[in-house]
């Protein structure tokens, strides 16, 4: 008659395995999520400064045209706030209205290169008068309170 030893258990030692795979595999899992939890929070804070960025350069653009239709164009200008306290208390804004400096492109060759200088010059400056750069930029609070984040967006208005 044989005899056997019935293996109905676990020994100690593989348990002690699992629980550790079970531990490393967990971490990760822990590590990923709140990984993802804060990418998610900057992608929110993003979506929120671009939809505030958008409102307050069609602002500013609604502000440039109606001074246009008066017969004003704005020289350069910088000017700077916060949102609404209560909604946005984090968010803020800087807005610089620039003029544009517009080079004399070179004068091809084989061409009077007086007249041409003389023509481009004319235009580059007429240019140069009737464009600004309207530079708008959104900033908030990163996590550590410390540096400050945000995102600039540039258009240029032309007076005709």
């Amino acid at each position: 008659m044989r005899t056997s030893k019935d293996n109905a258990g676990f020994t100690l030692l593989e348990v002690m395995v699992a629980i550790a795979i079970l531990a490393v595999s967990l971490l990760a899992i822990y590590s990923l999520q709140s990984t993802s939890l804060m990418g998610s929070a900057r992608a929110q804070k993003i979506s929120v400064c671009t939809q505030l960025a958008r409102l307050k350069m069609d602002q500013s653009l609604i502000e440039i045209e109606a001074g246009i239709a008066k017969g004003e164009f704005p020289e350069e200008k910088e000017e700077a706030g916060t949102f609404e306290e209560e909604k946005y208390p984090d968010y803020g804004w800087r807005l610089k209205i620039n003029k544009v400096e517009i080079p004399v492109p070179p004068t091809p060759e084989g061409v009077s290169a007086d007249i041409m200088t003389q023509v481009f010059t004319m235009v580059s400056e007429q240019l140069s008068q009737a464009t600004r750069e309207v530079k708008l930029t959104i900033v908030w609070r990163g996590e550590d309170d410390e540096e400050e984040e945000g995102i600039t967006l540039t258009t240029h208005v032309v007076k005709m």
